[in-house]
């Protein structure tokens, strides 16, 4: 009787961790794909503007934002951007032309993207193309994913 009983709690705990160390062998591809769609939607946001409403789009942006960085965008738009953008009256539109993983952690994702910004002022109407290469740090949110640092190279 106590060999059956030793049994079986050794059974019921071996299910027990099977259960709670299962791994999804999906999750990790989803979870890079999902930040990366993410990166691509936010970073066109975040580098592009219109000199007559980007005051409002600051706060917008911010939302697609996470720790130091959300600040950091703010007052890099608030103090250098914006007033250069309305003297020129500057518009930039940016699309991202290619994205991928670089690297992975369970709540991170660092993705590359390569960037085009198409740019018009007063000084300049036909627009100029400039070609850039950023590397955003995705970083899970709860069930979003945001974008925790931000650098061009």
């Amino acid at each position: 009787m106590l060999p059956a009983i030793a049994l079986a709690v050794c059974l019921a705990l071996l299910a027990t961790v099977l259960v709670v160390t299962r791994h999804d062998p999906g999750e990790r591809p989803r979870a890079a794909a999902a930040a990366t769609a993410t990166a691509r939607s936010t970073l066109e946001q975040a580098l592009s503007y219109n000199y007559a409403t980007m005051t409002q789009q600051i706060p917008a942006t911010q939302a697609l934002l996470t720790g130091s960085f959300k600040q950091e965008f703010a007052d890099t738009m608030t103090k250098t951007i914006v007033p250069l953008a309305q003297k020129d009256k500057t518009v930039v539109k940016a699309r991202i032309y290619e994205a991928g993983v670089m690297s992975q952690t369970d709540g991170t994702v660092t993705v590359q993207a390569f960037v085009n910004q198409a740019k018009t002022s007063d000084k300049q109407k036909e627009p100029s193309i400039d070609q850039n290469r950023v590397i955003a740090t995705m970083t899970r949110v709860g069930n979003r994913w945001l974008v925790s640092a931000l650098k061009a190279y």
